[in-house]
């Protein structure tokens, strides 16, 4: 009966490990671009689906709009204050700078 031993050189055992660096790197780059693209694709449709649910469950919340006209010598300035517990039928109350105030203030 004859045995036959084989030994691997240093040489073909650094090829391994140099084959097995290269092979996890490109996992690592597999996996990471897949999760790139997932999260592309995915917070997106999250983001909408967040949005349709506020709009569905605050249907009683007073949405607030504010705005500007732009800058002239005639033009006069007010602030306008308004509570959304009051009474629909109850005046604003409008401050002018000058500490004037008009309405229900």
């Amino acid at each position: 009966m004859t045995m036959v031993v084989t030994r691997r050189s240093a040489r073909s055992s650094s090829l391994s490990m140099a084959e097995a660096r290269t092979g996890l790197f490109r996992a690592t780059l597999l996996f990471g671009s897949a999760a790139a693209a997932l999260s592309l694709i995915v917070v997106p449709m999250a983001d909408r689906q967040a949005k349709l649910i506020v709009a569905e469950r605050a249907s009683d919340l007073d949405a607030m709009t504010t705005g500007s006209i732009g800058s002239d010598a005639n033009v006069q300035r007010y602030t306008i204050r308004r509570s959304v517990l009051d009474r629909p039928d109850r005046a604003p109350c409008i401050m002018f700078p000058d500490g004037r105030q008009t309405g229900a203030c």
